[in-house]
């Protein structure tokens, strides 16, 4: 043996924390509206496009932290899976 302990239930809260995190970016992300009623010229436009590029820039970060939360969502089920088929084979062999 290696000495290597893989905690599924710690994984499964990991990707609760991730998950959380990205739900916190998305509501962050809705948040941001473009100014309203700022009067004609370019400040309105740049003010517009700033939003728009912080808007995406912080629906990256939240996408980043829900494929995080599901890889490790997945891994926690391989973790689960593999105990399982070695508990299964153990039995087998006492068997």
């Amino acid at each position: 043996m290696t000495g290597f302990h893989a905690d599924p239930s710690a994984l499964d809260a990991l990707a609760r924390r991730l998950a959380d995190t990205a739900d916190e970016y998305r509501s962050a992300a809705d948040s941001l509206q473009p100014p309203e009623d700022l009067g004609p010229g370019p400040v309105p436009a740049a003010l517009t496009a700033l939003t728009a590029t912080w808007s995406g820039r912080i629906r990256a970060v939240e996408q980043n932290f829900a494929d995080a939360a599901a890889g490790v969502r997945k891994a926690a089920q391989a973790y689960r899976a593999t105990d399982t088929a070695a508990a299964e084979e153990l039995g087998r062999a006492d068997g």
